[in-house]
């Protein structure tokens, strides 16, 4: 008798759930597009941490940490909400239009992920394409190096109180 019960709530939680996947199915490509994004921003980013350890040795350790981990597990559940939300309201409040709106929003989840990539290969990288693409560009080894970039950046002034850069005098 106890088993009968068990057999019927299995088979009716495994409805409730193809039912859900079934409504949500038209979202996995995009969902699975944007996943391989995100890990492949994790590949980037630690391969980022690797570089700045090997130019700076104390300023990091070059592993994956789990913290990461959770970060990019809350990313993912973030964006598997926002393409879910906007293909419902896609479906079912903007019907007359032709928006295609999880398109749009998976698009731009995939661009903010291929320039995070893009920033994660460009920062501690003394290629020429990378020189030129910091220009545009966030470096982060900022936050590997916990050091503010700017600080290099700003004129050094000698001790007559000159600027070096532009010869003028500080009052």
């Amino acid at each position: 008798m106890n088993h009968s019960i068990v057999s019927q709530i299995v088979k009716n939680l495994f409805v409730w759930l193809g039912g859900i996947v079934a409504m949500f199915e038209p979202t996995i490509p995009f969902i699975v597009i944007c996943t391989l994004c995100v890990f492949a921003d994790c590949v980037t980013a630690w391969s980022l941490s690797r570089r700045v350890k090997a130019a700076n040795p104390g300023a990091n350790d070059g592993k994956f940490k789990s913290k990461y981990a959770g970060r990019v597990f809350v990313t993912l559940i973030k964006i598997y909400v926002l393409i879910i939300l906007t293909f419902l309201i896609d479906k079912y409040i903007i019907v007359d239009w032709d928006v295609a709106l999880p398109n749009i929003v998976a698009g731009a989840v995939c661009f903010w992920q291929i320039w995070s990539m893009l920033e994660n290969e460009s920062s501690c990288n003394n290629a020429q394409w990378a020189r030129i693409a910091q220009r545009i560009m966030v470096n982060k080894a900022e936050r590997h190096f916990d050091i503010d970039l700017s600080e290099l950046h700003k004129p050094i002034a000698d001790n007559d109180g000159d600027d070096a850069e532009s010869g003028n005098k500080n009052e």
